[in-house]
């Protein structure tokens, strides 16, 4: 999991900022990672752009976006 978050981290663009990180266990030996992003608030298209890169890396099978928030500071 430390080479996938590297490499995504590697891919962010401008502007993006992998703020941590951490591994949670799905079923059967599978792990998910679960990334926590900084992104630019007025991204056209939104989260679709983020989810593309992740999916387009080697080895991850899904990549969703299961929460959107402002940073209060």
């Amino acid at each position: 999991m430390t080479q996938l978050s590297e490499e995504i981290k590697k891919r962010l663009p401008e502007g993006y900022r992998l703020v941590k990180n951490e591994t949670e266990p799905i079923a059967y030996g599978l792990k998910a990672l679960i990334a926590y992003i900084q992104m630019p608030e007025n991204t056209e298209g939104g989260t679709d752009k983020l989810e593309e890169l992740v999916n387009g890396i080697e080895g991850v099978s899904h990549a969703e976006v299961v929460n959107v928030t402002r940073l209060g500071f």
